[in-house]
């Protein structure tokens, strides 16, 4: 930004003149103790019709805040007695403005305290002015947005809605839903959802985006999913030109969002020269297509989602730098067997969800059919128990299913994600040598411990006692296998 330091300003009085005909001119405050630069931003903003008051320090800045109301605080870092993160802290109570902390000292680290503090952005100085423009008058719309909304209660609320998808009472669901109460309040927090495959991860991000900005643009793309050659262009946008095949201008997913959501599944999937791109454009907020030369805003939230754990995630394929930006504020889904609680409701759920979509009338689960999915370890999550449910839906008489009607929908499951064949008596019988199959037509379900045990041993023979590649066949962590094993007396 090119602050005309050697321009006098006119007095403050003269700048509340020009804006008092307009009511609903955005009020901003700028607070930094360079004097000269605190003029020259204010100038700035001021011809672009904002009305500005300034505060050379922490403690004007607070007595400015119990004074007046601000649509915007554009904070510095350092600042003597009082820095900028312990204004921030300070000017929570009430009604706080939304804020930007407007820095030259601003790293990784500061920029992921910040934003896990609330702050709703971070910008390095000197920043283009019309980019800090676009930036204010953004954020001023959403908090005068937020602050508009109904402080309803009720359950059945339009702001609870988006949480009745996640289907639980356990202290795990109620937690998870919390955590996306409280980032929806800070609009331009990145958000980062980490969990196993089939936690719901997609979910939570729409139920973050629905309690943020629910009338704007929700876009998702699965990194995992895109050619490498094609993801900047998809990403991006590009102009007509830009590279053989480019007849027309393309909007970009970017681009696409306009002020809502742009959500990135399987993100540590995305090719490592993208990342960095993708990190200059959280850090500046603006990007360009592919083979143009206009600058645009990014007036979206970034959210995120991957299904590995922290470490594996920063020792593998993604940019630590880019990972901090992303995670903003981190969310994790839990695994259904850390909320085994919730099985009953979520069966419920699936099983009026399949009736309604079938036609088919009331269908039921016995108490032994529920005991039966209870017992399962659930290496598919919440999308395994769906499946499960929806095929023993199909298996059960007279509107009821049965334990039995359970297992062998589990089996198939299982047989189905071994890609072998599944033994056929699941009692505590020895083991065949591998590689030799039993008739499927012998096959006799007992008890769902049984047919674990017997699963987990065959599958521990089959990878010549290898317990990584047994745990990455069954699709469950090291540590687990490991202790089932120790209880079935195999180590």
């Amino acid at each position: 930004m090119h602050y005309q330091t050697g321009v006098p300003m006119r007095s403050e009085l003269v700048t509340s003149q020009k804006n008092e005909s307009v009511p609903d001119a955005i009020r901003v405050l700028l607070v930094d103790d360079d004097v000269v630069l605190l003029r020259a931003l204010q100038r700035v903003l001021v011809l672009q019709g904002f009305v500005v008051d300034t505060a050379p320090d922490g403690r004007a800045a607070l007595n400015r805040l119990e004074k007046d109301d601000y649509d915007v605080m554009l904070l510095d870092l350092r600042m003597g007695a009082m820095d900028g993160m312990e204004v921030y802290a300070l000017s929570r109570d009430g009604s706080p403005p939304a804020t930007i902390i407007h820095s030259a000292h601003i790293d990784v680290q500061t920029a992921v305290k910040a934003t896990r503090a609330g702050v709703h952005d971070v910008m390095q100085k000197p920043v283009p002015e019309e980019v800090l423009g676009v930036r204010i008058r953004e954020l001023a719309k959403q908090r005068r947005s937020l602050n508009a909304l109904p402080r309803a209660t009720a359950s059945n609320s339009p702001a609870q809605q988006p949480l009745s998808q996640l289907v639980g009472s356990s202290a795990q669901n109620a937690e998870l839903r919390q955590q996306m109460r409280r980032v929806a309040h800070f609009r331009d927090v990145s958000v980062l959802i980490q969990g196993p495959t089939g936690t719901g991860k997609e979910l939570v991000a729409q139920g973050v985006h629905a309690l943020t900005c629910p009338n704007e643009p929700f876009v998702s793309i699965n990194c995992a999913a895109v050619p490498e050659q094609l993801f900047e262009s998809e990403l991006f946008g590009h102009e007509a030109g830009a590279f053989t095949g480019a007849k027309t201008p393309r909007v970009g997913l970017l681009e696409e969002a306009g002020c809502g959501t742009l959500f990135l599944d399987e993100v540590g999937e995305m090719p490592l020269a993208l990342q960095a791109k993708l990190l200059r454009v959280l850090e500046i907020r603006q990007f360009r297509r592919v083979g143009g030369t206009r600058t645009r805003v990014l007036g979206a939230r970034i959210v995120s989602a991957t299904n590995r754990p922290l470490n594996s995630t920063l020792s593998g394929s993604m940019r630590r730098d880019l990972f901090f930006r992303l995670a903003g504020y981190a969310i994790r889904t839990p695994a259904l067997a850390e909320r085994i609680s919730d099985i009953p409701e979520l069966a419920a759920h699936f099983l009026a969800h399949f009736g309604k979509k079938h036609r088919v009338e009331d269908v039921e689960l016995s108490p032994d059919a529920l005991e039966a999915l209870s017992a399962y370890s659930w290496p598919g999550n919440v999308r395994e128990l769906r499946a499960v449910v929806e095929n023993a839906s199909i298996l059960a008489q007279d509107g009821l299913i049965r334990r039995q009607d359970v297992e062998v929908a589990l089996s198939a499951r299982i047989a189905e994600s071994r890609s072998d064949v599944v033994p056929a008596d699941w009692q505590r019988s020895p083991l065949p040598a591998p590689g030799v199959p039993r008739p499927r037509s012998a096959l006799r379900a007992t008890s769902l411990p049984n047919l674990q045990r017997e699963v987990i041993l065959r599958a521990f023979e089959d990878s010549q006692q290898n317990l990584s590649r047994t745990a990455l066949d069954l699709g469950i962590p090291r540590s687990t296998l490991r202790a089932r094993l120790k209880r079935y007396g195999a180590r």
